[in-house]
């Protein structure tokens, strides 16, 4: 990419402006999440209505979105860096709530597939856009905490999802088969169905709030003209960054596919294991892992803040690593534990670390890249993580309980497992790269 003529900085937007622009950015995340977690809650319904084995659940929970979010990722990142990014979140948040909805009208693995592919193209609008946004609305001092509000939406999603999908689960009377429920318009459909469709058509207002109340910023810290140091394309930025990028990004995807492993297969595992049914589980775990996620996304922002004020320029990624340690041990040891009350305990203590990887993983990228490539290095990361992270997390613990163990009733030892083996080896990343990336931090330089 040729660089810009040197220009100042344009001033940030009000304050006041620039954290309602967040909040509904937020409020589409929110809804992002949950389309993405919730076909985990209906897993024992959908595997009762439809027959599926674990290892298909597995599929249809991870790798029939990641692929697609995947796929879409790199064209709509280097359109992120070129287009209205207002209009291509609007449109991405409502193609994913249409497709979510649509889950609710299919009754085969194959459609199914394809709806949650669908949920994957819209979403790969969400990060390339939200993260060149948030460092267009908010001051580099601002952007650690600013992001971390910004991830606080996956654990309202997950809080909301589980806690109001606990009590719509009840209503609706999803269990093990669930019951018919009277959808106006469609008659008769099966509980789970009723879900999707709840919830897929409630996202559409954040998209009509993103449209219509949401103004684009005006881009800022874009890379240097000429030929000095500040002058980068993105084959030299790539190139020069490729030890932290790797490190960064393939450490974080490590880290995130334990996430969200544990997150899909959690109310199979209370079920199987404890005897919990789906919507009692939901809804304590809404209430004490939702408050975790919450602490977890909000403190990331001050834990970096805390690093910085001690000359720790490499907060961010400190802060990442902080989490990927203390998320591999929690969510190691909590799925062993012998009574479903302190299994519960042990998921929410980890849930305090869930969301400083994920959080200030996108801080970092802001810190080290200049607007014009940040939709693209974003995407990037995003198809990693999307691929390792929310495509093999699911399908992995499936697989294992499967295929390793041969017993749905070891659940329990695949997500031990699969959480120990990758949390190690991606906080092992994540502390490797520290040193480059204070390196790519020395080399920033642009107007």
């Amino acid at each position: 990419m040729k660089g810009r003529t040197v220009q100042p900085n344009p001033p940030y937007p009000r304050p006041a402006y620039a954290w309602y622009c967040l909040a509904i950015i937020c409020s589409a995340y929110l809804f992002g999440f949950m389309d993405r977690i919730i076909v985990g809650l209906l897993t024992p319904a959908i595997q009762h209505d439809l027959g599926l084995s674990d290892s298909q659940m597995g599929v249809i929970q991870g790798l029939a979105f990641a692929v697609f979010y995947t796929l879409f990722g790199l064209p709509i990142g280097w359109a992120a860096d070129r287009v209205s990014r207002k209009w291509l979140l609007a449109a991405g948040t409502a193609l994913w709530s249409l497709m979510t909805a649509g889950a609710g009208l299919v009754r085969s693995f194959g459609g199914l597939f394809a709806m949650r592919a669908g949920v994957g193209v819209g979403e790969a609008t969400l990060n390339p856009c939200a993260t060149s946004l948030i460092g267009d609305y908010f001051a580099p001092a601002t952007r650690p905490k600013a992001f971390g509000i910004y991830t606080m939406s996956t654990a309202l999603g997950t809080g909301v999802a589980y806690l109001g999908g606990g009590v719509i689960l009840g209503f609706v009377g999803v269990g093990t088969g669930g019951r018919d429920f009277d959808m106006p318009l469609l008659g008769p459909i099966p509980a789970w169905q009723a879900v999707f469709i709840i919830i897929g058509l409630a996202g559409l207002v954040p998209a009509a709030l993103l449209a219509l109340t949401v103004r684009e910023p005006r881009r800022r810290d874009l890379a240097l003209a000429g030929s000095g140091a500040g002058a980068i394309s993105a084959g030299v930025f790539l190139r020069r960054n490729a030890t932290t990028l790797a490190c960064h990004h393939c450490g974080v995807a490590l880290i995130v596919l334990a996430v969200y492993g544990w997150v899909n297969w959690l109310p199979a595992y209370f079920l199987r294991l404890h005897g919990w049914p789906v919507a009692k589980f939901s809804i304590w775990y809404g209430i004490f892992g939702g408050m975790a996620g919450i602490f977890s996304a909000v403190s990331s922002g001050f834990v970096t803040g805390w690093f910085k004020q001690r000359g720790r320029s490499d907060g961010a990624m400190r802060t990442v690593l902080l989490g990927g340690v203390g998320l591999t041990v929690g969510t190691g040891i909590a799925p062993l534990l012998p009574t479903p009350e302190l299994a519960l305990a042990g998921f929410a203590l980890a849930s305090i670390f869930s969301n400083y990887a994920p959080a200030q993983a996108l801080a970092a990228i802001a810190e080290i890249t200049p607007n014009q490539l940040r939709g693209l290095v974003t995407s990037i990361y995003v198809l990693v993580i999307g691929i390792a992270g929310a495509g093999l997390g699911p399908f992995a613990m499936g697989w294992v309980t499967d295929h390793v163990f041969g017993d749905p009733q070891k659940l329990h030892y695949s997500m031990a497992l699969v959480t120990i083996v990758a949390g190690v080896a991606g906080s092992s990343l994540i502390a490797v790269g520290l040193k480059a990336y204070r390196e790519s931090l020395a080399r920033v330089n642009w107007g």
